[in-house]
């Protein structure tokens, strides 16, 4: 006859539920591949136009490595700015290879149009933007500039979750954290017009507030939308928050078509575009703790 294993479910953690079989001697087999976890809440920071080693060494950025996952193969999918943007908003650059303003209105599924018909939250904060769901290109005197706001392309979302980047302090103070916030600091402080360094300032100004908003079971990104154009479109990205493991450094190779696919199985979202191909990110995540072996009860 062959060998009858017991099996039995282990809810522990991030992760839910898995499967466990019992091996011979009370040790427990291999657990389950992790997969996203489901996350109460994401932030992505977008920063600008560096490379992976011009920013990995920064003070403040190099403190998120340690304390967080990172990945050492993370890569832009063109050049300019603006349909980065849209990847990683949407999935697709849909043939835009300008920073031209305006484009659209769009019509194409998107990360703001999927949460609204799920029932979540988003928001957009963005540093010197004229007014909330404003349309315009540009602001004088200020640093602010439409081509890095893919949701002001769009027909099918809700423009006013396109907020002034000091509503997000609000919203941190009140509890009220959408389940999906975007930020997007001016053209000084994304490091696109001033130095990385400016750039890493700034970053350890905010993003402890934010680290904070997102709780225990919440993820906050930071990542370039495309390098100098001196390094292949190699760029830095950083996972921080509880769900990831500190420390981590992932080789695997990421576009923002993954982040946007790993964005998606967090938040429980049908995948769109090009990134229904793409497979999640799997290998930073804090796995649940192993079960103790019945002999050790």
């Amino acid at each position: 006859m062959p060998l009858r294993l017991p099996r039995r479910f282990a809810c522990t953690g991030l992760l839910g539920c898995a499967l466990l079989v019992a091996c011979p001697g009370g040790s427990a087999g291999a657990r389950a591949p992790a997969r996203v976890p489901r996350l109460e809440h994401i932030i992505v920071v977008v920063m600008e136009n560096r490379s992976y080693d011009e920013v990995r060494l920064l003070p403040y950025v190099a403190s998120l490595i340690a304390s967080g996952s990172s990945f050492s193969r993370s890569y832009a999918v063109t050049h300019p700015s603006q349909p980065n943007y849209l990847a990683l908003w949407a999935g697709d650059t849909f043939g835009v290879t300008t920073d031209d303003c305006p484009l659209g209105p769009f019509r194409y599924e998107n990360l703001g149009h999927a949460c609204e018909a799920a029932g979540l939250t988003w928001r957009a904060y963005s540093e010197d933007v004229p007014r909330a769901g404003s349309p315009a290109c540009s602001a004088k005197h200020s640093m602010y500039t439409r081509k890095h706001e893919p949701w002001t392309d769009f027909a099918n979302l809700n423009h006013a979750n396109e907020r002034p980047y000091g509503d997000l302090a609000q919203d941190l103070a009140a509890g009220s954290l959408p389940a999906l916030a975007f930020v997007v600091p001016n053209n000084c402080h994304n490091s696109h017009d001033c130095s990385a360094r400016i750039g890493d300032s700034w970053l350890s100004a905010n993003v402890p507030a934010m680290l904070k908003g997102v709780g225990r079971r919440g993820l906050v990104i930071i990542t370039w939308d495309e390098d100098d154009n001196g390094a292949g479109n190699h760029i830095l990205t950083v996972f921080a928050g509880g769900p990831v493991e500190a420390g981590r450094a992932s080789s695997r190779r990421i576009t923002h078509y993954t982040l946007l696919r790993t964005i998606c199985d967090g938040l429980g979202l049908a995948p769109m575009g090009r990134a229904a191909a793409d497979s999640a990110i799997a290998d930073v995540w804090r796995r649940p703790p192993s079960p103790v072996p019945e002999a050790a009860r």
